[in-house]
């Protein structure tokens, strides 16, 4: 295809995966090379920072700006670009002056700071791009701050399931309420008049932008886990260089294959619906964001918020597609994800056997390089 756009990135060709894995590979030797050969943890840490900032981005912008993405198509990128990415640098900015130049918003605060890091540690951000690639939404959380804060993962699992149920539950609810205040409006054949979708699309802005702030609160600490705690000026602007062009990079590819847990929901192209379910995505993240420090999956509180969706409005709409299929399609999400929590189990218990204490003990093979200083 001539036109860049009319790429289909949700549906890669076999050669479009033969040069991506070969390029996931290719990270894997660079990491396992630099850490054997004893690059400073400062080094390998923002190498490891970059791959993270688009691994994280790619899975987890499908609870974003998912819902946004899949109803503004026609919107050109630049756009996109220039509003979320002005607000990823202003929230920030905001808390590189107000939190002591550190930007995980507390998240990281009963997590100590790694003073050096292990491999499975470094190479968790490649596997999360392998498996968001498979289109399993994975929590980050698990994957990635699991390995840096073992003592917390009984609390980050609780926190999420916790969040996943309240989810759920909190959809039902308000999709009923607006099912049965326009019931017209829900049924398969409804197409919204083009003055109500415009005034929506209008709003969908500020919604997106509100859900995108809750979930920077929420899922930033997950890619700054790798950084130091205490960033320079030059650090932190490099940080966000790094970030930005992450973000940039998904919305030019429409999200990649994991957008098809949002396109293939009902109705969620339309504008109205997307805003209401990024208004109430984000505001349970606010209502977790208060409830205490401890990082959560907002992957699963995103599955949980789609699942109620899905399934109240095929009970209250009496759609043609069968009960069993509405649960075949919300079940395909929580087994996806229940998968990804399995490989974030294993490659922390992994990491566990390998690195007691965050020492390799005796096993040579596996053996961190020496402590290095900052440079």
């Amino acid at each position: 295809m001539s036109n860049r756009e009319d790429i289909d990135y949700q549906h890669p060709t076999k050669n479009d995966q033969i040069r991506f894995f070969g390029f996931a590979l290719g990270l894997v030797v660079l990491v396992c090379l630099g850490y054997f050969l004893g690059v400073p943890r400062y080094y390998l840490g923002w190498f490891s920072f970059a791959i993270a900032s688009f691994s994280v981005a790619g899975n987890d912008a499908v609870q974003t700006i998912g819902t946004f993405i899949e109803s503004k198509k026609s919107v050109h990128w630049l756009q996109k670009i220039f509003v979320f990415g002005g607000l990823l640098f202003l929230v920030h900015t905001i808390a590189w002056f107000a939190h002591g130049n550190q930007i995980h918003f507390h998240r990281l605060d009963e997590i100590p700071e790694t003073t050096n890091f292990n491999l499975l540690q470094l190479l968790a951000p490649i596997i999360l791009v392998v498996i968001t690639r498979l289109r399993a939404p994975i929590s980050t959380t698990f994957l990635v701050l699991g390995l840096f804060g073992g003592g917390s993962i009984d609390k980050i699992l609780t926190k999420s399931f916790l969040g996943y149920g309240l989810a759920f539950l909190l959809a039902i609810l308000v999709w009923a309420i607006l099912v049965k205040v326009d019931p017209e409006e829900y049924h398969e054949v409804h197409t919204p008049d083009p003055v109500s979708e415009r005034r929506w699309s209008r709003l969908q802005w500020l919604s997106t932008m509100y859900l995108w702030v809750a979930w920077l609160l929420q899922d930033t600490a997950n890619i700054a886990v790798f950084l130091p705690r205490t960033l320079g000026i030059w650090e932190f602007l490099i940080a966000i260089a790094i970030l930005i062009f992450a973000l940039l990079i998904i919305i030019r590819t429409n999200g990649g294959t994991i957008q098809r847990v949002v396109s293939e929901k009902s109705d969620i192209q339309w504008a109205k619906a997307a805003t209401i379910v990024d208004l109430v995505y984000g505001s349970i993240l606010f209502i977790f964001q208060g409830m205490n420090n401890i990082p959560m999956s907002t992957t699963w509180v995103f599955l949980g918020l789609l699942g109620g969706r899905e399934i109240i409005l095929n009970v209250m709409t009496y759609r043609d597609l069968p009960y069993l299929d509405t649960f075949r399609k919300v079940g395909k999400d929580v087994v996806l994800a229940t998968i990804g929590i399995l490989v974030s189990v294993f490659v922390f218990f992994l990491s566990s056997l390998l690195y007691p204490t965050n020492s390799a003990g005796d096993l040579q093979i596996l053996k961190s390089p020496p402590t290095e200083e900052r440079l």
